[in-house]
């Protein structure tokens, strides 16, 4: 009688064990995609360094905070981003809506759940019409372990679009050497 007990609390046990190890990972490899955009404008709180020559302005260190909202809430929050760009000062759409322009930004992006670091980087092109960047986003706090990855087109809604992937991307390769 002892060894049908212990035998059924074993296999129970078991089967708890089982069941959460699927449930785990079925959550570690989900993953997802989203749209978002920035829905309020930024608001600069920190002046950045400027120089200028032969037309173009380089800054360093411009600190901005807005907001973002996300098709997914772990993506959705208040953000603040530290950015260097160069812009082209000689040609501008007299609305800014484009400009040529190279940008390299990190933002925080913080909610509830957790933290999310992001690198930016951007460009814009008045000839090609384009204001598009990369973002990646890692996961810090209650998103650690978790990473996104999304492509924006800056003058349309939804801003951008991605996916939240549950690693992080590859290391770039080295270029093939042919023999």
């Amino acid at each position: 009688m002892r060894t049908i007990k212990t035998t059924t609390i074993s296999i129970f046990a078991l089967g708890l064990l089982a069941g959460s190890t699927v449930g785990v990972a079925a959550q570690a490899a989900e993953v997802t995609s989203f749209t978002g955009e920035r829905t309020t404008q930024q608001d600069q709180v920190v002046e950045g360094t400027s120089s200028a020559s032969d037309g173009l302005e380089e800054v360093t260190g411009s600190v901005y905070v807005g907001s973002l909202v996300s098709s997914d809430p772990r993506l959705t929050g208040t953000y603040t981003s530290t950015d260097n760009y160069i812009v082209d000062t000689t040609e501008m759409l007299d609305d800014l809506s484009i400009f040529n322009v190279v940008v390299a930004s990190t933002w925080e992006l913080t909610n509830d759940g957790g933290s999310w670091l992001v690198e930016v980087t951007s460009f814009g092109n008045i000839e090609a019409g384009v204001n598009a960047g990369w973002l990646e986003f890692v996961g810090r706090g209650g998103y650690e372990g978790l990473n996104a990855y999304a492509v924006a087109d800056w003058r349309d809604s939804p801003q951008f679009v991605g996916t939240i992937f549950p690693r992080p991307m590859p290391e770039i390769p080295e270029p093939y050497a042919a023999e």
